[in-house]
């Protein structure tokens, strides 16, 4: 069991921080190219709008330029076809088509090719330079023929947008590079005037590159905390486990009858709650099994005795050996004495057993105790006569209630019954009727011998019994009968008594 809700536990555990890891793997990833390419195009920007800051003031490359433009000048300004492959001279290959010349410059020894190539390097990526007024865009080649043929809608709309003074960026400029790619552009300014453009180009590749350094090294840091937290869960499932498992062992000991095992689990959530009820519900098995077998011993007790004087009494009589006839008629007597006892004792106990069966139901109807009350002292004054014992009752106002009328009938004539018993001839008993803020209490007080105080907690206890002449027939079943109607009325049976000044018995109704 313990191993298989471990088991559970590591697995949901590992489940949730799998999902969660997944789920920050993807949203760190997204945001993290996002941020990566925002920052790598601003970089491209503040390059790009350093160089073209940077060009004007360069007087050699200035006159490089222009020289280049003076050229593509005298070579014709409106290019309307295409001559691919044209060279014109050792600067380089000239490709014109639609108003735009491309010209690539690759000769390591040309000094306009030293020029791009350093530009290349400072700006970290492919620099283009595009010139308003020839309407040329110039580039280092690295000795690579590449013949254009139209600029993609976006681009011509990128390098109008910077003849006209704005930054921008694109990536329409990917299919001319032949790899997906970011383009920045910046205008150049020169006296005031826009003279051209820098278009820097930048492979994404290398971007994505470093978004995959940083997605690994994100992928490691989650596998080292999935690590790390599958071994703390581990640590924790067992800490969890470890009073389930007591416990268990605790409800195998109670099964296999050791009902003093316990869990000893003190912790204030659940599941110290449930090793606390576990370890009350042992201590009331244990009583019960106490309770049981002091049952077992006091109704043995209670049995041989009258069954002994039975026996001997019939064995006297099956063995005539009673000589007279007062001698049988002493035994028959007698024999109908132990046979009226037991006769009382097992109603008592089928009595008792019925009330505490947990299937056992009053007959609860509306009504007033004290006609329950006043009906059970009638009963018992025909037996309180034969002592000369007067009963004094009071009931000054009804005391409503809904109970068994017998039942709380029987519970009044318990109480004087054991009243009569203990009380001395030519006495009196008091029943005494009080109303209470909350409710009422009736009291039934007697002149009798009173109770010792070291038995006083125990007169509702099964089989507790007095020992002497005026309870010579009790059963000891009749105060605990008493308690069992008494809690099935949800009433408060008390006792109070002093030695050798008579008790007290308080029904309470709260």
């Amino acid at each position: 069991m313990k191993q298989s809700l471990l088991k559970k536990m590591l697995l949901y555990f590992s489940a949730v921080l799998l999902l969660f890891s997944l789920a920050i793997g993807i949203v760190f990833s997204l945001l993290f190219a996002r941020h990566s390419q925002e920052v790598h195009q601003e970089e491209m920007q503040k390059r790009a709008m350093a160089l073209a800051a940077a060009i004007p003031a360069m007087e050699e490359a200035t006159k490089i330029l222009q020289a280049e433009d003076e050229r593509y000048t005298a070579a014709g300004s409106q290019p309307t076809e295409m001559v691919p492959g044209r060279r014109h001279g050792h600067h380089g290959r000239m490709m014109m088509h639609q108003g735009w010349c491309r010209r690539q410059y690759s000769e390591p020894n040309d000094n306009a090719a030293a020029f791009f190539q350093q530009l290349n390097e400072l700006g970290e990526g492919d620099v283009w330079l595009v010139s308003a007024g020839s309407r040329m865009i110039r580039s280092y080649g690295a000795e690579k023929e590449d013949i254009l043929t139209d600029l993609p809608p976006e681009a011509e709309e990128l390098i109008a947008d910077v003849l006209q003074g704005e930054a921008a960026q694109s990536r329409a400029f990917s299919p001319l590079l032949g790899t997906p790619a970011i383009t920045v552009a910046a205008p150049i300014y020169q006296n005031g005037q826009i003279s051209g453009a820098v278009l820097l180009h930048h492979p994404l590749k290398n971007m994505e590159e470093a978004q995959w350094q940083g997605i690994r090294l994100l992928g490691l840091s989650l596998l080292l905390a999935l690590l790390l937290t599958a071994a703390l869960a581990l640590i924790l499932a067992r800490h969890f486990t470890r009073p389930l498992l007591r416990m268990q062992q605790t409800a195998r000991a109670f099964a296999s009858g050791d009902l003093t095992a316990r869990t000893g689990i003190r912790q204030q959530d659940e599941i110290g709650q449930l090793a606390a009820d576990l370890d009350t519900l042992g201590a009331e098995l244990e009583q019960s099994r106490t309770e049981r077998q002091d049952f077992l011993t006091a109704i043995s007790h209670e049995l041989r005795t009258p069954l002994t004087v039975l026996r001997g009494t019939l064995e006297l009589l099956w063995q005539d050996l009673t000589s007279t006839p007062e001698q049988k008629s002493r035994c028959q007597k007698q024999a109908m004495s132990s046979l009226t006892t037991l006769e009382r004792l097992v109603g008592d106990l089928l009595e008792l057993t019925r009330l505490q069966n947990p299937g056992f139901t009053l007959h609860i109807e509306k009504l007033n105790v004290t006609e329950a009350f006043q009906d059970a002292i009638r009963q018992v004054q025909i037996i309180a006569a034969a002592k000369q014992i007067e009963i004094a009752a009071d009931f000054s106002a009804p005391m409503l209630i809904e109970g068994d009328y017998g039942r709380l009938r029987q519970l009044l004539v318990i109480l004087l019954d054991n009243a009569v018993k203990f009380s001395p001839e030519k006495t009196a008993i008091t029943v005494e009727q009080q109303l209470l803020p909350t409710g009422w209490q009736v009291s039934v007080t007697d002149q009798g011998c009173g109770i010792p105080p070291e038995e006083l907690p125990h007169i509702f206890d099964r089989f507790h019994s007095r020992q002497g002449r005026e309870n010579r027939q009790g059963t000891g079943l009749g105060l605990a009968i008493a308690q069992e109607i008494a809690q099935h009325h949800g009433l408060q049976l008390t006792c109070e008594s002093e030695l050798g000044q008579g008790s007290k018995f308080i029904i309470r109704a709260e």
